[in-house]
């Protein structure tokens, strides 16, 4: 009851942080934990991320750590929601939480496209490449160094976000074998994303089992218009005995509102993978 409680707690003040904070100064809040800015190689600027530390003190084991990767840390609000769930979910287990900041995200969090006239809406697209060489050869490498977390790493993104950790498993699935995805956008590029899911899950064996979370809302246009894709690549996923699927239904109407509950169902979900990766 308590959890509940706060769960909806979590969710009326950050719904009504969004509205409070829906100009400039939505991105002036105060987010959880330290920011490191880094110069990117592979975007040729200057680039952020924020840390926090999730019941982690200086006796501990580091190099045992699980790190959490989150994309869209640019949103205060959202990284600070992640952590604070995490937190209620997990308070036993220590965690290096990364939030990873995405400039123009319709540019970096979407994979390379296979057909240009469908993408002509987004802002630059294509450029995901870029974001997990990013990712891979200077973010985790500084987590790794300066917290001496372990191997064991999740990847979490929301609409494009959720479409970029897709595109990052299928490529990497050694780094990136635990994936949260709500309300992924698999429409993108003409459904290219459930022709690459179905060529993955077809050819994937290795010994490593991989586990995806895929979540998604109702009624809003996006959800609606994302939703037959996201039932499609649950009928390719859950045919490859590799991968552990995890699937809700979410009771949210709102696209942009779907992490309030994604993010408090996905970790529940991830309770028995803590206990195999810990």
């Amino acid at each position: 009851m308590k959890t509940k409680t706060f769960l909806f707690f979590l969710i009326a003040l950050f719904s009504g942080t969004y509205q409070l904070y829906a100009q400039a100064d939505f991105y002036l809040m105060q987010a959880l934990g330290n920011r490191y800015i880094y110069n990117s190689d592979y975007f040729e600027e200057t680039r952020e991320m924020q840390v926090y530390l999730s019941g982690v003190n200086g006796s501990l084991k580091r190099d045992s750590l699980l790190a959490i990767y989150i994309l869209d840390a640019q949103y205060p609000p959202t990284f600070n929601l992640f952590c604070s769930t995490f937190e209620l979910t997990h308070p036993d287990v220590p965690c290096v939480i990364v939030g990873i900041f995405n400039s123009n995200r319709q540019s970096e969090l979407t994979p390379p496209f296979t057909d240009s006239i469908s993408v002509k809406g987004y802002d630059n697209p294509g450029h995901g490449r870029e974001m997990l060489s990013s990712l891979t050869k200077e973010i985790i490498p500084f987590i790794q160094e300066k917290y001496h977390v372990g191997n064991n790493r999740i990847l979490v993104g929301h609409s494009l976000g959720g479409t970029f950790v897709t595109y990052a498993m299928m490529e990497h699935p050694d780094l990136f074998p635990y994936i949260i995805a709500i309300s992924p956008n698999y429409k993108y590029s003409k459904n290219m994303m459930i022709d690459r899911l179905r060529t993955f899950t077809e050819t994937y064996r290795d010994e490593k089992e991989l586990y995806v979370y895929l979540a998604n809302g109702y009624r809003d246009k996006t959800e609606e218009d994302f939703k037959p894709m996201i039932k499609q690549a649950l009928s390719i996923i859950e045919e490859n005995n590799r991968i552990d699927l995890r699937y809700d239904s979410l009771n949210i109407e709102k696209h942009s509102h779907t992490i309030f509950e994604g993010y408090y169902r996905s970790l529940l979900s991830i309770k028995s993978l803590l206990k195999t990766i810990e």
